[in-house]
């Protein structure tokens, strides 16, 4: 949200990407070529190598099977929307779920999470994996494979309710020698970017003043922090004069949240993926099988009832109702699946009690009209988040 192709940078002279790869040891690819694709916040190249160049750098099971006159690689060149946390988030998520997991995902093969490169960018080089994303080919897919899908995303949910973090945050390498991962800050998709602030904000802010960082210990640490990120923006942004007679009653709600700490903060925490619509997922058909779950960039150790925050999950991607009620059947049957098997994780996808639910009420609420008023986004939603905040700051008696 909030990005734009603007901030991409522009196509490369292949030599500067050779540049690159040889300093880091990948070497002259047989080919360079850009890749096609709709990406709000990276520009992408596919790198073809022989087999024999390359298998050094990737686990076997990365190699794509069968005889092969190359092996593809996957540039991605960021543009000027996060300084360093997108990236390091995202390496550090592929590589913690390689770790720590089955769920097939890319393999890191080289990244900088900084500018000082020939490139002048931050990058991320992984494997090209197999398959076709479901979103393409949504149409051509039964009933059966689409059950056989359905079941393979329970698992990998399962297989993440495995592992429970003690912190809200993105993830960050805490030694990057040794690349051990930690929880780290917070990333979001409806921050503000840098590439944003200067057309809409005054020039003293930026990208650290108007977010929320994190990592947060607790349920009510990660709600102050949200909601005082968006109670700044309301105060210095003209378009949200409307909200400003509610910031008396936002500040007193948290002054509450500390003394209501043993019932806000049992949410559970896991990682979630938190846009997974299908054409995050790739599928071969031939196989039945999901051969890997990309894009992992605004991933993170969320409190669990936050898992698919922006209603992704199960989407083909498709604009319209139809598509819409498509999802929405889509997740009844995905629900009944996982009630049908005893998938554990299914209790932890809601909030515990009400005031879990009316405290995000009312840092959801905030969020949908600090992010998206100065933008000039969803008029239509604006009276519903209004009332969604008189709901939840109610409940607290402010």
């Amino acid at each position: 949200m909030g990005a734009t192709t603007d901030s991409l940078p522009q196509p490369f002279p292949e030599e500067t990407i050779i540049s690159l790869l040889e300093a880091i040891g990948l070497g002259r690819p047989l080919s360079i070529k850009p890749l096609k694709v709709t990406a709000a916040f990276h520009i992408i190249y596919v790198l073809t190598y022989s087999r024999e160049a390359i298998a050094h750098r990737l686990n076997p099971d990365s190699l794509p099977s069968g005889p092969s006159s190359g092996v593809d690689l996957i540039l991605r060149i960021s543009g000027d929307h996060v300084p360093r946390i997108k990236t390091e988030n995202e390496t550090a998520i592929l590589t913690w779920l390689q770790n720590n997991t089955s769920i097939p995902v890319p393999e890191v093969v080289a990244f900088d999470v900084t500018a000082s490169n020939q490139l002048g960018r931050e990058y991320l080089i992984c494997n090209r994996c197999p398959g076709e994303a479901i979103s393409d080919i949504y149409e051509t897919l039964t009933e059966t494979q689409l059950d056989s899908i359905l079941l393979q995303l329970m698992k990998m949910l399962s297989e993440l309710h495995q592992h429970p973090f003690t912190q809200i945050g993105g993830l960050t390498f805490s030694d990057a020698e040794t690349r051990d991962i930690t929880v780290g800050p917070i990333l979001d998709e409806h921050f503000w970017f840098t590439c944003d602030i200067p057309a809409l904000f005054p020039p003293t802010e930026t990208f650290t003043s108007l977010n929320y960082s994190g990592p947060f210990d607790t349920f009510a640490d990660y709600v102050t922090g949200a909601v005082k990120s968006y109670m700044h923006v309301a105060q210095i942004h003209p378009s949200l004069a409307p909200l400003r007679p509610f910031l008396p009653r936002v500040s007193a709600f948290l002054g509450l949240l500390p003394s209501h700490a043993s019932t806000l903060n049992t949410t559970p925490i896991y990682l979630a993926h938190k846009d997974l619509h299908f054409a995050n997922i790739l599928y071969d058909s031939v196989t039945d099988r999901i051969t890997s779950i990309l894009d992992w960039e605004f991933a993170g150790a969320v409190p669990y009832p936050q898992w698919d925050p922006v209603r992704a999950f199960l989407w083909n991607a498709k604009p319209g109702q139809e598509s819409f009620d498509e999802k929405y059947r889509l997740r009844d049957r995905f629900w009944q699946l996982c009630r049908d098997n005893g998938a554990g994780f299914l209790a932890d996808t809601a909030f515990g009690n009400e005031l879990q639910e009316s405290a995000h009420l009312v840092r959801n609420s905030l969020r949908g009209i600090t992010t998206n008023v100065p933008r000039g986004l969803h008029p239509e939603a604006v009276e519903k988040w209004f009332k969604d905040l008189e709901t939840g700051l109610a409940a607290f008696g402010v």
